[in-house]
């Protein structure tokens, strides 16, 4: 899934070849099926019938830039029935060797195929922007910098200063972006940066995210929202895919601040919300909103390109 491509028919039928060798025999769940036809359609055609078998000829068929699609695809399709077999596990790793690909995300799998949860865990957490913002803030100020992120998370610490500055958004005009976010945060009983057990100021960005983008923050939600981001990020979409998968479809925490939950993801609501975040022109983990709040929330979608939400392309049938 993620950004439509133009393939030719023989490689359009190699990358779903590659989900078809891993799941095996071929999917056996609705859901499977699901995400395999939906790749062929981003892959620019429809599903056609196997004729490769085994990784060396699905290699020999494919490009390099088609060979990470096709691995990742089928990495995810074996999430989707919320097990992951230890002998998908083995035909993911044997895809990857003949793709000669070190997917980033390949050792987690191989945890989760071997119930080894929070290795997986640990081994996502590595690689999150989680681990970015600790490094930075130890960077720039030490280790209380760092406690003012980790300090309200565990509710040891507080900064009353900074939460009322971000409750004083209140009083800005309704419409702005500021008092769209203050009433984000107070209608969904969430806490503002500074207040205990609050998101750090740091991952301000995710809640602003939900506002801009127009996302509630139900389950079904956080996994459109989470699909949105993956879109706007573009460095590395997959590792947002694949987390959210883990956390809301089998079960495995992976954020702090979200609950693990089954069987919730659809792949063609998550297309459609990625693919709105395509269209975004600006990273907002790396944009600083302060400048902005004041400003109408309509203008700002405008200016960076937030295409209007449309429900009937987010939403698939359970």
């Amino acid at each position: 899934m993620w950004h439509a491509l133009t393939s030719s028919p023989a490689e359009r039928r190699a990358v779903c070849d590659a989900i078809r060798f891993v799941l095996g025999d071929g999917p056996t769940d609705p859901r499977e099926q699901a995400l395999l036809e939906l790749t062929a359609e981003l892959l620019g055609g429809r599903l056609e019938p196997r004729v490769h078998d085994g990784p060396e000829a699905l290699a020999a068929a494919l490009p390099p830039p088609l060979r990470e699609r096709a691995l990742q695809s089928a990495m995810l399709a074996t999430l989707m029935d919320e097990v992951v077999s230890p002998d998908e596990d083995l035909r993911v790793q044997a895809l990857a060797r003949a793709f000669a690909l070190d997917e980033p995300r390949l050792r987690a799998l191989h945890h989760v195929a071997h119930q080894r949860q929070a290795l997986a865990f640990l081994d996502l957490a590595r690689r999150s922007f989680a681990r970015d913002a600790f490094e930075d803030a130890l960077a720039r100020g030490g280790p209380g910098k760092l406690w003012k992120i980790v300090g309200p998370l565990v509710g040891l610490a507080g900064d009353p200063e900074l939460a009322q500055r971000y409750i004083g958004l209140g009083a800005l005009p309704a419409g702005s972006l500021g008092r769209a976010y203050f009433e984000f945060v107070t209608r969904n009983r969430l806490s503002f940066p500074g207040e205990h057990r609050a998101v750090p100021e740091a991952g301000v960005w995710h809640d602003l995210t939900h506002v801009l983008a127009g996302y509630g923050t139900s389950d079904e939600e956080e996994i459109l929202v989470v699909s949105f981001i993956a879109g706007y990020r573009r460095d590395d979409p997959f590792f947002w895919l694949f987390t959210i998968v883990l956390q809301y479809h089998l079960g495995i925490r992976v954020s702090p601040y979200s609950p693990r939950k089954t069987g919730l993801f659809r792949p063609r609501a998550a297309q459609a919300a990625y693919e709105r975040g395509t269209h975004v022109t600006i990273d907002l983990e790396r944009w600083d909103p302060w400048p902005h709040f004041h400003r109408p929330l309509a203008e700002l979608r405008r200016e960076f390109g937030v295409p209007p939400r449309t429900d009937a392309n987010e939403t698939d049938p359970p």
